[in-house]
């Protein structure tokens, strides 16, 4: 018998192991002589949004416009690139979703394979059941996400508008053994646009839908762009795909803070298009849902004005800022005009409610006090601000135990009810809103109740005679308000004609018949200064609407045939 070398076995042995491990292996990753490309093999990044983009042209947002929304209802429009995702030509991880991979002849650009799949996590994960077989060699690979279709007679990329975000990526890889990798640069193929409506009149008391609902870019926009499959550019020769429809949008949960309620609705991913229509300035949000202030935004348009060189790969942001009048209403309730209902408005809004920091809400009345029995001897229909037959000695003990030198200091006063209420507030102590005989007008505001309407609104607090501060502040929900450092009392505090009309309009709005020009109102701020024409200081302050933007902040006395109430509250 022949005997065997015991290493000679051994190395045998292992030789006929390591072969068997290695056949193992290629048939792993060869199919009938072609390569099997599994998920590994592929990696992906994301060109980040605005990434590309030049500064000029990306962070330039285009100028507010106002439209008129009806209803009270106004909307300041403006249009802002997002800030970019990443630094110059930086990539984001892509996203996860489903991707389809095809594989091209270079040469004949003939469908040599697809691959369809998901990505988690940034790896690719091949659909259960599917393959990429190829022959080793160099192929044009196109990779896009699920909004992409693609239309193989014709080889070609179907990418639509809508919720989700199309991206495409191509590049040109050698296979050949294991040793290989398939590198896609996504890039985005449609403007990110999303929608971010504010509204300073919302708050706790101010109810709005859950959500706001609504349609974008109808009836006309690019609803198809397509692309050569197996080069990823675009190609829209003749396709004649600019069409009607519309993209719905739905605000997500509200961020509220003092200055206003903002509800900001996902993405929506439109077209650049390559025609003349590329203009998108004649497209329009229309609501189809949702309130403000109690008025239903539903059938409400708003255009947008979008400049022709937003392209793809830009992300974008339409803000929409919702203004109007607020009302207070004999239930407590703040709300537009338009929102009444059954109820009935008693107050013009000036400062709402913000439960969160406890600070109340402030309005005006709609109604000026008056003296029904027009006594023409002494002041006619006015109340005086004192009597002082009543209250003598008459001296600065029976004022204010804070005074203010000008309309500038005096703008810092907010103190109104406590000059009316609080005891502690004046020299005399006495609870001038109790005092029919020696503070007739704080007495007259202090027990006004409002026409043709019963209180219901437990949050309602007594009226009073509202201090400079207030009234200012009165003026400033209309419009910019210029009060120079050294204006004295008997001086002026100005502003635009324009919006002093709006602010003489908010109260006709409600009551057609009020007065608010040429009669004098009465403030309970107390002035301490020399120049006030003469009538001396110690002595209340008052004000005048005049019809050139101006409102006079005159001195004269503690009496006055046409020295009129208007008194405010707060809810």
């Amino acid at each position: 018998m022949k005997k065997i070398n015991r290493l000679t076995l051994v190395l045998t042995l292992m030789a006929a192991g390591l072969f068997a491990g290695c056949a193992s292996d290629e048939e792993a990753t060869r199919e009938n002589q072609k390569i099997v490309l599994d998920g590994s093999h592929f990696k992906f990044t994301e060109v980040a949004y605005q990434a590309d983009q030049a500064v000029t042209r990306a962070a330039a947002p285009v100028k507010p416009t106002t439209v008129d929304l009806g209803d009270g209802l106004e909307a300041e429009v403006s249009v802002t690139p997002d800030a970019p995702t990443g630094k110059t030509r930086a990539v984001d991880p892509i996203s996860d979703g489903k991707y389809t991979i095809l594989a091209f002849d270079p040469t004949t650009h003939d469908l040599q394979g697809k691959l369809e799949g998901s990505v988690t996590g940034g790896v690719f994960t091949p659909d259960a059941g599917q393959k990429l077989l190829l022959d080793p060699g160099t192929y044009d690979f196109t990779c896009f996400s699920e909004p992409v279709e693609y239309d193989e007679p014709n080889n070609r990329l179907v990418v639509h508008s809508g919720l989700k975000s199309p991206t495409i990526g191509h590049t040109q890889a050698t296979i050949a053994g294991d040793d290989y990798e398939v590198v896609f640069n996504m890039e985005h193929k449609a403007i990110r646009v999303r929608f971010k409506i504010t509204s300073d009149i919302l708050s706790e008391n101010t109810p709005i839908d859950a959500y706001l609902e609504g349609s974008v870019f109808g009836p006309w926009y690019w609803v198809h762009d397509w692309y050569t499959a197996y080069s990823g550019v675009l190609n829209n020769t003749g396709n004649g795909d600019f069409g009607g429809g519309s993209l719905n949008f739905k605000t997500v949960a509200p961020v509220t803070t003092q200055a206003g309620t903002t509800y900001t609705s996902d993405y929506v991913y439109m077209l650049q298009g390559v025609s003349s229509h590329d203009n998108l300035s004649t497209y329009a949000i229309h609501f189809n849902a949702g309130t403000i202030g109690g008025a239903s935004l539903v059938g409400k348009t708003v255009g947008v004005s979008v400049p022709s060189q937003w392209t793809t790969n830009q992300s974008i942001t339409i803000n929409v800022n919702v203004k109007g009048q607020l009302y207070l209403f004999e239930d407590g309730k703040a709300r537009v005009y338009a929102g009444r209902g059954t109820h009935t408005p008693i107050g013009l809004v000036i400062q709402q409610k913000w439960e969160p920091t406890n600070q109340k809400g402030m309005a005006c009345a709609l109604e000026i006090i008056k003296d029904p029995v027009q006594n023409p001897v002494t002041l006619g229909e006015a109340y005086a601000w004192e009597d002082e037959t009543k209250t003598l000695p008459s001296n600065p003990d029976h004022l204010n135990t804070t005074v203010y030198n000008g309309i500038h200091d005096g703008q810092s006063d907010m103190n109104g009810y406590n000059w009316t209420w609080d005891a502690n507030s004046t020299k005399d102590h006495v609870v001038r809103g109790e005092a029919k005989e020696k503070y007739p007008a704080f007495y007259q505001a202090g027990h006004y109740t409002p026409s043709n309407v019963t209180i219901t609104g437990a949050n309602i607090g007594k009226w009073y005679i509202p201090a400079a501060g207030e009234v200012v502040k009165l003026i400033q929900r209309f419009g910019a308000v210029t009060i120079p450092a050294n204006e004295p009392w008997r001086g002026y505090s100005s502003m635009a004609q324009t919006d002093m009309d709006k602010m003489i309009a908010a109260f006709h709005a409600v009551n057609n018949t009020l007065r608010m020009r040429g009669e004098f109102f009465w403030t309970s701020t107390v002035c301490d200064a020399a120049n006030t024409g003469g009538f001396g200081p110690y002595l209340p302050a008052s004000f005048l609407f005049y019809s050139d933007g101006r409102t006079w902040w005159p001195t004269f006395g503690k009496t006055g045939a046409n020295f009129y109430v208007l008194p405010f509250v707060h809810f």
